[in-house]
C-alpha cells in the first residue's frame, strides 16, 4: 500500500511540475510560430541553403520507386552501413562503404531525386573519419587506387567545406534566426555576416573545436547527448559575438545551459509529431515547416535564457549586441549603424539591394554564369552518384544554356514579384517548369533523345518535369533575386564597362561556335542521353 501510496505523490508530482513547464513550452511555441510565419518563405529559403551548404539539413533518403501491378509506390530505403559494420569489415580486409544504389530498370533509376542526392550523397559515409578508413581498405586489400584518390580527395574537401563553410554559414543562420525574431526584413545575406565582421577564421575555430569535442564525446553516447545541449548555445553566442574565443564561448554556453538541458530536450521532444507528420508526406513538412521552425524555437530559447542568465554569465558584457533583444523596436531592419561597438568594430555588412535594375553587359555575364553553375551542378551530381565525371549536356562547352535561361527569366520578367518573396517562389516555379518542359519536348522532337527523365519521380509531367525539381528551381528563383543577382551584379561593377564587353564577346564567339557544332552533333552517349526511338 505504501508503494502505491509513493507512486500516486510521484505522478502527482510529475503532473504539476507538466503543468508548470507547459505553459513556458506553450510561449515559446507559439512566439516561434510568429516568428516563423513573419518572415516564411525567406525563413524557408535561409534553411534550404544552409541545408545544401552544410549537407546535414535534411536527412532524405528518398525513395525507391518501384512498380508492383502498374502502380507506383514510395519506400523508404537506407543502403547506408553502421560505423561498427565498417570498422568489422576493416579489420576483417573486406570492401566498406560499397553502397548500393540500383540502376538496372527504369523503375529503381529515378529514385535520386534533388533533395535526396543534394543533402545525403555529397558526403557519402556521413562521416570524414570513416571516409579516410575507406581509402586505406580500399588501396590496401582492393587494390582499386583511383577510387582511393578519389576518396581522399572528397575527405579533403569535406574538411575544408566543414570548417570554412559549414560552420560559418551554421552562425550566420542563428545570426538571422535571431535577427528575425525582431526585424521582419532580414535578409538572406545574414549568412555570410561573419565574413563581413572579419571574424570567419575565429568562428571557423572556435565551431571546429566544438565539433571535435561533440565527436569524441559522442563515442560515450550518453556524454555525447549532455555535451549535445551544453554546447548548444555556442553558435547563438558567436552570432551575437563573432569575435568571441573558444573559452569564452564554451563557457558561457555551459553557464546558459545550466539546469536547462532537459527542459530543452523536452521541447525537442514536443516536436516528435511533427516528425511522424514528416514520414507521410514525402518531408516536404521538414522542408515547408519543421526545419524553420525548430530555427525559430532554438533562437527564441537562446533569447530567453540569455536575459535569465544575463546576470551570472561571466564576462556577460561580451554578449553586447542589445539591439538583438529590443521588443521596444519598431524598426523593419536591423540598424547596422546603431551596432554597439564597445569592444570591437563591426564592418559594414553586404548590402543587398535586390530591386535595381541590370545593366545589358550584366545580363550577358548572368547567362554565362548562370549556365556554368548549372553545368558544374550536373556534372558534380553525377560524379557523387556514379562515380563517373561526364560532360552533361547538348553542348561540348562548360555550360549549359537552360540554367542560364532561366535566370535571366527570373530576373529580367519576374522583377514586379520581387517585393513579394511568395510570388516569386511561385513565378520561379511557373517559370522554370515551362522552360524545362518547353526544352525537353524539343529535344525529344528534333533530336529524338532524352537528356533528362523524370519518369518514376512523383507527380511527373510526361517524364519532362516533377514537382521535386520543380520545388528546388523555385527555392532557387528565389535564392537567385534576392542573394546571387546582386552580390554577382557589385562583382561585375568592380570591372570597367570596355573590360566587360571584351569579356561578353569572347563568351559569346565560343557559345556561338559550340551550338551551332552541337546542332549537327549533339553531346550523346553514356550518362548524357537515353534514345527512346
Amino acid at each position: 500500500m505504501q508503494l502505491i501510496e509513493d507512486i500516486k505523490v510521484n505522478a502527482k508530482g510529475i503532473t504539476a511540475n507538466a503543468k508548470e513547464l507547459f505553459p513556458v513550452f506553450k510561449d515559446i511555441n507559439v512566439a516561434a510560430l510568429q516568428n516563423m510565419r513573419s518572415g516564411y518563405f525567406m525563413n524557408v529559403v535561409v534553411v534550404f541553403i544552409v541545408a545544401i551548404l552544410i549537407s546535414a539539413g535534411y536527412n532524405y533518403t528518398l525513395v525507391d520507386n518501384i512498380y508492383q501491378n502498374s502502380n507506383i509506390s514510395l519506400m523508404l530505403e537506407t543502403h547506408h552501413k553502421t560505423n561498427a559494420i565498417i570498422l568489422e569489415e576493416f579489420l576483417e580486409g573486406q570492401h566498406i562503404f560499397d553502397f548500393e544504389i540500383n540502376s538496372h530498370n527504369t523503375a529503381e533509376k529515378y529514385t535520386k531525386g534533388y533533395f535526396s542526392v543534394i543533402v545525403n550523397e555529397i558526403t557519402s559515409t556521413g562521416s570524414i573519419g570513416f571516409g579516410i578508413l575507406n581509402g586505406i581498405n580500399k588501396i590496401l586489400f582492393s587494390g582499386r587506387i583511383s577510387e582511393s584518390i578519389s576518396i581522399f580527395i572528397m575527405v579533403f574537401l569535406s574538411i575544408l567545406l566543414m570548417i570554412f563553410v559549414r560552420n560559418i554559414v551554421m552562425v550566420g543562420k542563428c545570426r538571422y534566426f535571431l535577427e528575425q525574431r525582431q526585424y521582419k526584413d532580414t535578409g538572406i545575406d545574414r549568412l555570410i555576416f561573419v565574413f563581413r565582421t572579419g571574424a570567419a577564421r575565429n568562428v571557423a575555430a572556435v565551431m571546429l573545436i566544438r565539433s571535435v569535442w561533440q565527436t569524441i564525446w559522442n563515442i560515450t553516447i550518453i556524454g555525447g547527448i549532455y555535451k549535445h545541449y551544453e554546447y548548444l548555445m555556442i553558435p547563438y553566442i558567436l552570432a551575437e559575438n563573432p569575435h568571441i574565443n573558444y573559452k569564452q564561448a564554451f563557457k558561457m554556453s555551459k553557464e546558459i545551459m545550466q539546469d536547462e538541458k532537459f527542459n530543452a530536450f523536452k521541447l525537442e521532444l514536443s516536436l516528435v509529431p511533427w516528425l511522424l507528420l514528416d514520414g507521410a508526406t514525402m518531408h516536404l513538412v521538414t522542408l515547408f515547416f519543421l526545419d524553420p521552425y525548430k530555427e525559430c524555437i532554438y533562437a527564441e530559447i537562446y533569447a530567453r535564457l540569455r536575459s535569465k542568465k544575463r546576470e551570472v554569465i561571466e564576462n556577460s558584457e561580451l554578449l553586447y549586441d542589445n539591439l538583438l533583444f529590443d521588443n521596444t523596436a519598431a524598426l523593419n531592419s536591423y540598424p547596422d549603424a546603431e551596432c554597439p561597438t564597445s569592444y570591437l568594430e563591426i564592418r559594414r555588412w553586404l548590402i543587398a539591394d535586390y530591386n535595381r535594375n541590370y545593366s545589358l553587359e550584366n545580363c550577358v555575364m548572368f547567362f554565362f554564369t548562370f549556365s556554368i553553375i548549372g553545368w558544374v551542378w550536373e556534372v558534380f551530381f553525377y560524379l557523387l552518384n556514379e562515380g563517373k565525371f561526364i560532360n552533361r549536356g547538348t553542348m561540348f562547352g562548360p555550360w549549359l544554356p537552360i540554367y542560364g535561361l532561366g535566370g535571366l527569366v527570373i530576373i529580367l520578367f519576374l522583377k514586379p514579384l520581387r517585393k513579394n518573396p511568395a510570388l516569386m517562389f511561385g513565378g520561379a516555379f511557373v517559370v522554370c517548369g515551362a522552360i524545362e518542359y518547353t526544352t525537353a519536348w524539343i529535344l525529344e522532337t528534333f533530336f529524338h533523345s532524352k537528356w533528362w527523365d523524370y519518369t518514376g519521380y512523383f507527380c511527373n509531367l510526361h517524364g519532362r518535369i516533377c514537382l521535386e525539381g520543380l520545388l528546388v528551381f523555385g527555392l532557387a528563383g528565389v535564392i537567385t533575386t534576392y542573394f546571387i543577382a546582386p552580390v554577382l551584379d557589385n562583382l561585375y561593377n568592380k570591372l570597367d564597362r570596355k573590360t566587360k564587353r571584351a569579356i561578353c564577346m569572347v563568351f559569346i564567339i565560343a557559345f556561338m561556335g559550340d551550338f551551332f557544332y552541337s546542332v549537327n552533333n549533339p553531346n550523346a552517349g553514356d550518362g548524357i542521353t537515353d534514345n527512346f526511338v
